[in-house]
Formats: structure tokens, sequence, C-alpha cells
């Protein structure tokens, strides 16, 4: 009878700490989000010191520099989202934002007074810089997200998931298949 009090013991303890270590993943992936929304903030920040700068330059781009102007508006609709059936939503618009960001500092390359603006070098490379620090949070939130489905997945994760407040999981970030399509850049010179 001991030993049938030690097995059951045994095993509610194991459901526990696998319980706890499926919060702890979960909590990671959320603290993961919060550093891919700290390193969107600084690129939200950064947009219209941008803008204005370009706009200065640019009076042929004003059609993309209004879009960028209402992505980032969209985007600040999701800052902070925590929700994970909403997230994939909130990386495709983030995705669009930065692809016209690009495509602005490209089209910036034909614009010699533009590309030589002390402001607007200074802003490039803080976008760059923006930019590395958001691909390296995204690395963190993956490998984030795969630990958390490893753990669920696996048993006896899969009867704990519910309990521990994971019923859907956050989406991976995933490059878009525009992001992956070659560029022309003969469009943009």
């Amino acid at each position: 009878m001991d030993l049938w009090w030690i097995v059951v013991g045994a095993v509610v303890v194991g459901a526990y700490l696998w319980y706890a270590s499926i919060i702890r993943l979960k909590n990671r992936v959320l603290e993961a989000l919060g550093g891919i929304d700290v390193q969107l903030q600084q690129r939200h920040d950064l947009i219209p010191n941008v803008l204005t700068i370009a706009k200065r330059f640019m009076e042929h781009e004003r059609g993309l520099l209004a879009e960028i102007t209402e992505l980032r508006a969209k985007a600040h609709q999701h800052a902070g989202e925590r929700d994970f059936a909403k997230v994939a939503e909130k990386f495709d618009t983030e995705a669009k934002l930065g692809r016209q960001m690009g495509q602005l500092l490209m089209l910036a390359e034909n614009y010699p007074q533009l590309k030589s603006d002390g402001p607007m070098i200074e802003a490039q490379r803080t976008y760059t810089e923006i930019e590395t620090n958001i691909a390296a949070a995204r690395r963190f939130y993956n490998a984030s997200v795969t630990a958390l489905a490893n753990a669920v997945q696996t048993f006896p994760g899969s009867l704990l998931k519910d309990l521990a407040g994971v019923r859907e999981m956050p989406p991976f970030f995933q490059t878009s298949d525009a992001a992956r399509a070659v560029v022309d850049a003969s469009k943009y010179l």
C-alpha cells in the first residue's frame, strides 16, 4: 500500500512539474512578444522622422509615404497584442510595413539630396539597427514558441495544456510569400 502512495505522489509531482514548465514556457513566449513589441515601437517611433525628412525631397512618392503612414497606424492598433489568435495578423501588418519602409529607403537612393542629407543618413542607420534587433527578437520568439509546442505536444503536456491556459498555440513568425519573391530593382530605378 505504501508503494502505491509513492507512485501516486510521483505522478502528481511529475504532472505538477510539467504543468509548471508549460506555464513558464507560455510566459517566455509572452516575454518574447514583448521584446518584439519594444523593437517594433522603436521602428514606429522612427518612421515619422524618416517620412518628414523624405517628404522634403520625394514629391513623387506621396502614395508610398501615405501607405507607410496608414500601415503604421494599423500596426499601432496591434501594439502589445497578447491574444495568440491575433498575433498572426499583427505579424502580417508589421511585415507589410517593413517591406514598404525598405522600398522607401531603396527609392531614397534615387534622390541625391536626400541620400546625402545628414538626418536621413542617421535615420537609415538607426532603421537598419532596429531591423537587426527585430530579427533577433523574432528568432527568440520562434525559439520560445518551439519550446512551448514541444512541451504541450508531448505527454502529459497534451493533457495539461488547457489547464495551463494554452488553448491555442501562438503562430510562428514566418516570412510572407511576398517577402520571398525576387525583387526587381529596375522598377525602382
